[in-house]
């Protein structure tokens, strides 16, 4: 009975721990470069493979609330989570029949996308200047760390949303 009750809400789960994983057990100091976004890949499992449990709604709370924790202007990483959710939707089809190996450079280019457009927005609001560190490091650390969360991520996929 609750069981059923928790399914619609596994996404959501997954990503908040997600987030969870990555703000608190990866401090934003210590791991700056080489900080892997965890919360865009599971964004990305779940908008590719369950996009019905995973839409812009979701990717856009979580994005503020990752804003909040990590003390970003608020709205960036909502807007930015938002374009990824969209682009993934719309070209989910053509993901999907991918081979796996075929995803890891298509997360490195969405990280790599999401890294553009907040330091546009940054450069906009604070002129903040180009730090290539952060651009190389950030999309590299994702990718080496995609096939871990993404085995994780379907062995939840697989016992809660497909034995049901």
């Amino acid at each position: 009975m609750i069981s059923s009750l928790l399914i619609p809400w596994v996404p959501a789960i997954s990503v908040w721990f997600a987030l969870v994983v990555q703000e608190m057990a990866l401090p934003f100091e210590s791991w700056s470069v080489l900080r892997p976004d965890l919360v865009l890949i599971a964004l990305f499992y779940w908008r590719l493979y369950r996009s019905d449990l995973c839409g812009p709604v979701l990717a856009f709370a979580v994005g503020l609330l990752l804003d909040l924790l990590s003390g970003m202007p608020l709205g960036l990483n909502g807007f930015s989570k938002v374009v990824i959710v969209l682009l993934v939707g719309h070209f989910g089809i053509r993901l999907r029949a991918a081979d796996f190996l075929h995803l890891l450079p298509v997360v490195w280019l969405l990280v790599l996308l999401e890294q553009g457009i907040q330091w546009l927005f940054f450069s906009l609001l604070r002129g903040s200047s180009f730090y290539l560190p952060l651009f190389i490091g950030r999309p590299i650390a994702t990718m080496l760390v995609m096939p871990v969360v993404v085995f994780f991520l379907i062995r939840i996929h697989k016992s809660w949303l497909e034995d049901r």
